[in-house]
């Protein structure tokens, strides 16, 4: 979440990054392995809302190096 704001890009957030809400989800199309492993916390978020496990929730994912993603809001 904070890369893509930091870049000017819009993020869906009604918990403005407290992971809570999911709205942030973000589908990884490559580069997954560049992405921070996923936490309990997003783990169980993915689970309750029924997230893939092709997404990933930006304000718990720390970006690591270069990925591609799509989001279902742009």
């Amino acid at each position: 979440m904070h890369a893509l704001l930091a870049h000017g890009l819009p993020v869906a957030s009604s918990c403005h990054g407290e992971g809570v809400c999911s709205k942030c989800r973000v589908r990884i199309l490559a580069g997954a392995a560049n992405l921070s492993p996923e936490s309990t916390l997003e783990g169980d978020l993915k689970n309750r809302n029924r997230i893939g496990t092709d997404f990933r929730i930006s304000c718990q994912a720390r970006v690591l190096n270069d990925i591609v993603i799509d989001t279902t809001y742009w």
